[in-house]
């Protein structure tokens, strides 16, 4: 039996239009693999080739804390609130403070009463200096002249004794006058220098007291109450944590990568659909733990080293706190430079 060729219609299309379908089907499938592969190769090795790492949007930290053990009475900030320098954030009260301050007081009132007693004695001392002095001058002449008369043989003996422990009993008051206003005036200048220091210790005592009043040493946010009300810390424990007004990102990157950051590089800042233009103000010589917001769970804690970037002047800063995204501006060039200084072959120009 013949099979009968089936004869072919004018009217069936064409393949080619078929085939140029599939063509374009199989590129597009390469493409997507391509695709694929690269944001793999990026996801596992991209930042050993240009900057891409995580940051923390961070403010100067500072502390409000007391000098002195105490017992907090009250705050009068919360956190979130915005502070100024020196404004009052907490109230606190000391007894040893205070006893301080009352034992100081009563040693400088000691001190001041024995300062004015010595000035007395030596307003004393300076009136009798000239009775002593002329008196000794008298005795001085009495005795003279009773040794010419006693030459003479109109004087008896005992006479010029008389005359004679005279001038030597004024004598002696003259010499203990002199010296007594040596040693008051030795003791009123050490006096006064210790008084002086002791009023400058009570002086600073109060201030730093200041009644109790714990004010704010920057301007900027309350992140943190860390004690609470009738709570007694120690001193230097902090009360209040406080970010300043002026941020900055604080990132973390690998290390052992081709490219090499230095300060004044520009970067992007990256939070959401925002993007922000950023400077590498310094690249620090050391390497810290990650955050445990970047920490994944189950794995080790990962250090890396630390950078910290600026925004650019005119940028919106992004809030305290914020996690953002850094990555390389116009990073493809830079990379290629560095590749060629990392392979040994000067870059082109």
């Amino acid at each position: 039996m013949r099979f009968i060729r089936p004869r072919r219609s004018p009217h069936t299309p064409s393949v080619h239009p078929r085939t140029h379908r599939l063509a374009i089907i199989r590129w597009i499938y390469l493409s997507c693999v391509l695709a694929f592969a690269i944001w793999v190769a990026n996801f596992f090795f991209g930042s050993l080739f240009y900057l891409r790492s995580d940051g923390l949007v961070l403010g100067e930290p500072a502390v409000v804390a007391a000098e002195f053990p105490a017992t907090v009475r009250d705050f009068l900030v919360r956190e979130g609130d915005h502070v100024t320098a020196g404004q009052v954030a907490a109230l606190v009260s000391s007894q040893n403070v205070a006893e301080s301050i009352a034992r100081l007081a009563a040693d400088v009132a000691a001190r001041q009463t024995r300062l004015s007693a010595l000035r007395i004695r030596g307003q004393v001392v300076d009136a009798m200096l000239s009775l002593a002095e002329n008196r000794r001058s008298v005795a001085t002449n009495t005795r003279q002249e009773y040794e010419t008369l006693l030459s003479r043989g109109f004087l008896s003996l005992d006479k010029h004794v008389a005359a004679l422990d005279g001038e030597y009993r004024s004598q002696q008051d003259l010499e203990t006058l002199k010296a007594e206003k040596r040693v008051v005036q030795a003791e009123t200048a050490t006096l006064g220098s210790v008084l002086a220091e002791a009023k400058a210790a009570v002086r600073g005592l109060r201030q730093v007291y200041d009644q109790g009043q714990l004010r704010a040493p920057i301007s900027g946010i309350v992140t943190r109450l860390v004690a609470g009300k009738g709570a007694v810390v120690r001193a230097g424990d902090p009360l209040i944590e406080l970010h300043g007004d002026h941020h900055y990102v604080l990132a973390y990157v690998p290390t052992g990568g081709i490219y090499q950051l230095a300060p004044g590089e520009e970067v992007e800042i990256t939070t959401g659909l925002r993007t922000v233009r950023g400077i590498i103000k310094r690249v620090e010589p050391y390497a810290a733990a990650l955050p445990r917001e970047f920490q994944r769970a189950f794995t080790p804690v990962d250090r890396q080293q630390v950078i910290r970037i600026e925004f650019s002047p005119g940028d919106v800063q992004p809030p305290l706190f914020t996690k953002v995204q850094l990555h390389s501006r116009l990073f493809a060039p830079g990379w290629m430079s560095r590749f060629w200084r990392f392979v040994g072959i000067p870059a082109a120009g």
